[in-house]
């Protein structure tokens, strides 16, 4: 771990940053979702209560854990790791995921425009993945007795008070999903009508609920907490979850708009995300949650393709 200083510091100027970018957004009036053909008009504060609100929860369920011994068996799983090289490999993943979209878009294109989507899609399994596996993984560059994430710890969850945060994840979709005053988060791109709805459900929850909270919160966030201590690691790695949305998005046109939009939405949740999966290390209650926030851009769909089976 860091030195004290070292971690007060990241944790300081971590929650500057969401600081200053959501009282500049409100000083510059930027203050609505911007909508689209995805997502309704919203405005910040819909977003951000459901997340205070979350995070409220998921340290009151229950009030007294035993996360010593989810600690303990974190360490062990990585014991003998060197976090930092790890770390700055996987903020690489997070810049290649980026630029591998360019590349692939490009190439896609010439093949078939309509092939251009997947760009977006294959760059993500590629370096939110197979590159970390490649390098990280027990067969990799770098190689270890044990894989580059705590799958047994992560997935195996026979501790009943692990499941607590079921009430968190229920709390935080009701309010920012179906709550009539709220708008669903972005997402990174649409796919052209000719793809179907399966595939679209298919990328949707792949590419966004079960990858993300792979890499960003099992990988990436799991060694910050190591590096920085609990809370300095969630506000980092929130932070690379929201800078990276918004690279590889262009929702608005100014791009200190779109960057702060990204920190202030994906980022802020990124929070509740990442508080979620420290206290209770089980990333089925992530699955769930951004499965939930992913699924909102297909509800359209979903209700479109019941009407035409039923009518």
């Amino acid at each position: 771990m860091l030195a004290t200083q070292v971690r007060r510091w990241v944790l300081v100027l971590g929650t500057g940053v969401f600081l200053a970018v959501g009282a500049l957004l409100y000083a510059t009036g930027h203050t609505a979702v911007h909508p689209s053909e995805d997502y309704a008009y919203g405005r910040l504060w819909s977003l951000w209560v459901p997340v205070a609100i979350g995070i409220l929860l998921v340290r009151l369920l229950p009030w007294r854990t035993p996360e010593e011994d989810l600690d303990v068996k974190v360490r062990a799983a990585l014991t003998g790791h060197p976090m930092r090289r790890e770390v700055l490999v996987l903020l690489g993943c997070v810049v290649g995921a980026h630029l591998g979209d360019i590349v692939l878009d490009a190439a896609f294109g010439m093949v078939d425009p309509s092939l251009r989507a997947l760009s977006y899609h294959t760059a993500k399994v590629l370096f939110l993945l197979v590159v970390p596996l490649a390098i990280m993984g027990s067969a990799g560059v770098m190689r270890y007795g044990h894989g580059p994430d705590i799958p047994a710890v992560a997935m195996r969850v026979g501790e009943g008070w692990r499941w607590a945060g079921l009430a968190a994840v229920a709390g935080y979709l009701l309010l920012s999903v179906l709550a009539p005053w709220t708008t669903p988060l972005p997402t990174p791109r649409t796919l052209p009508d000719e793809y179907s709805l399966a595939v679209r459900l298919l990328l949707t929850f792949t590419t966004s609920a079960l990858l993300e909270e792979v890499f960003y919160r099992g990988m990436l966030q799991t060694r910050l907490e190591l590096l920085l201590g609990r809370w300095p690691g969630i506000v980092a790695a929130a932070l690379v979850y929201g800078i990276g949305a918004a690279v590889g998005t262009h929702v608005y046109p100014d791009p200190a708009v779109n960057l702060g939009m990204g920190i202030a939405v994906q980022g802020v949740t990124g929070l509740l995300f990442g508080y979620l999966w420290s206290r209770y290390r089980n990333l089925w209650l992530n699955f769930l949650l951004h499965t939930g926030v992913s699924a909102l851009p297909v509800l359209p769909l979903l209700s479109e393709a019941v009407v035409l089976w039923t009518g």
